[in-house]
């Protein structure tokens, strides 16, 4: 039997958490991990969408950004972080775990 993990890890310099999502399908999983990135783009919701990442959706210059998805059931992640600032990040990742 296999649970699907939405682990999003983030900072400021003022706050900090870690929010875990588990679901039973993958479709759910991932639905919900495009819906905090698109969160995250948003200037309005998020400092990542204000100052690391431009209106043509490219990431600006001081900010390192990390991507990995595929077709199939696989982990997924989208990482970003302040290279000024190691402690203001996103790190959000899709963990497909087998349950025993």
């Amino acid at each position: 039997m296999k649970a699907y993990m939405v682990l999003f890890d983030w900072s400021t310099s003022d706050d900090e958490a870690v929010e875990v999502e588990l679901f039973d399908t993958y479709e759910k999983a991932q639905t919900r991990f495009n819906e905090i990135i698109a969160d995250e783009k948003n200037p309005e919701l998020s400092w990542v969408g204000s100052e690391a990442i431009n209106e043509n959706g490219e990431i600006n210059d001081g900010f390192d950004f990390e991507e990995f998805g595929g077709a199939g059931e696989y982990d997924r992640w989208w990482n970003i972080t302040d290279k000024n600032d190691w402690n203001r990040h996103v790190f959000l990742d899709l963990k497909v775990m087998e349950v025993k």
